[in-house]
């Protein structure tokens, strides 16, 4: 049986991998297998009664294909404002 992982465990997930160097083609190429595969757990994940409502929201924009790369900046940048007004700072690589 698989584990349940929480959408806000995806997003922070997400944002571990947004902090991953990229300095290179081999960097550039790991990072994105590394959020390919955060996005897959983001498949089955559940929402918290205490998560707000643009966890869901972001997630799904994420998941979408062909997201735009000024949409997938937009919700980072509101990941990151999110956990880091509410006093978790977003993990870093």
């Amino acid at each position: 049986m698989s584990e349940t992982v929480t959408i806000r465990e995806v997003l922070r997930l997400l944002l571990v991998v947004d902090a991953f160097p990229r300095q290179n083609n081999v960097e550039r190429e790991r990072a994105q297998e590394l959020e390919a595969a955060a996005l897959a757990k983001g498949e089955g994940a559940t929402g918290s009664p205490d998560d707000p409502p643009e966890f869901r929201i972001w997630l799904d924009a994420l998941r979408r294909p062909g997201i735009r790369n000024d949409e997938r900046e937009a919700v980072y940048d509101a990941m990151y404002d999110y956990f880091e007004a509410s006093g978790s700072a977003a993990p870093s690589a």
